[in-house]
């Protein structure tokens, strides 16, 4: 493949398999498999090939305990708190709304770094698309708050907003706790980690005798599970290292505007869900709203700036006074 085609089939698999992750969760839910255990079933299997995939790459997997440490907090920081929260919250919201408040993920981050001390700041555009992204949130909510029997769909709501502000957690952890590691290992340690976490919590919620019961329909099950772990998992994160290594950043984060709208158009497409005005019209203002949060500058951090002015003005003096 050429160089262009390659890059084009990365941008594909990151729109379309990451947004169709959300319709594979919601097939597995629905075909009975308890949510805990096929997390674990995703995260396991897609940990242990990343790692032997960078083994076979000849990528080093061993790791100093510190730095795994810091990697299975991340993991468990962003995959339990973040995304094993969202196979909870789908089994009372369609896929396409879980996906649609998922895409609040970088507005939380932008968020983080207004207060955050060491951390770069939002520009006015960006704090402008922050404003636009939170009051669609509002328009997808408001019927889930105003109309009778929307209880679930609001809880199912809510358990996707805590998850997406625990995926910030863990991403401004990993920020602020780097590592020397490789990013597949790195990732596959974090899946590993995270996987072991919800199989625990699977086992403790007695999800086993669920899974063993007959009452999984086995053909979906399987074959969104294991199309979770292997292309939503591997391949799409595989297809995300070599697209930033190619590509710039900024180009490769659009998958996170364009994920929601391909999981709303799946959702629909496959389970029918329902698409109405009100999703139509929050998905319209949140993916504008972290368009221009995810593309407007940043301003230097406070201590940052001042750290250049202080260097400025040592700069400015005689040899002998700033070697003072």
């Amino acid at each position: 493949m050429s160089h262009k085609a390659k890059l084009i089939a990365a941008f594909a698999t990151l729109y379309v398999v990451w947004g169709s992750t959300y319709l594979g969760i919601r097939i597995g839910l629905e075909a009975h498999m308890p949510p805990a255990l096929m997390a674990a079933l995703r995260l396991v299997p897609a940990g242990l090939l990343l790692l032997g995939f960078a083994k076979w790459r000849g990528i080093p997997v061993r790791v100093r305990p510190r730095e795994l440490r810091v990697i299975a907090t991340t993991g468990v920081l962003l995959l339990v708190g973040g995304m094993f929260m969202i196979f909870l919250a789908e089994q009372y919201i369609p896929s396409g709304l879980a996906a649609l408040i998922v895409a609040l993920q970088p507005l939380w981050i932008a968020g983080a770094e207004t207060v955050l001390p060491d951390m770069d700041r939002p520009s006015a555009l960006g704090y402008a698309g922050i404003a636009l992204g939170f009051i669609g949130l509002a328009v997808l909510l408001w019927p889930r708050l105003t109309l009778p029997g929307s209880g679930p769909q609001l809880l199912g709501s809510c358990i996707a907003i805590v998850a997406t502000f625990i995926w910030m957690i863990g991403s401004v952890y990993s920020k602020r706790h780097p590592v020397r590691v490789d990013a597949i290992v790195a990732t596959g340690y974090e899946m590993l980690a995270a996987g072991l976490v919800t199989l625990v919590i699977g086992v403790l919620k007695g999800e086993v005798p669920q899974l063993l019961s007959g009452r999984v329909d086995v053909l979906p099950a399987a074959s969104a599970t294991a199309y979770l772990a292997v292309v939503g998992s591997c391949v799409a994160f595989t297809a995300f290292v070599w697209a930033l290594r190619h590509a710039p950043a900024s180009k490769v984060m659009t998958y996170s505007f364009v994920n929601p709208v391909v999981a709303v158009f799946l959702g629909w497409l496959v389970l029918r869900e329902p698409l109405d005005w009100w999703i139509v019209a929050g998905m319209a203002v949140i993916v504008a709203g972290v368009a221009l949060t995810t593309t407007a500058p940043t301003r230097p951090r406070p201590l940052a700036a001042a750290d250049a002015a202080v260097a400025d003005a040592a700069a400015e003096l005689p040899a002998e006074a700033s070697e003072a």
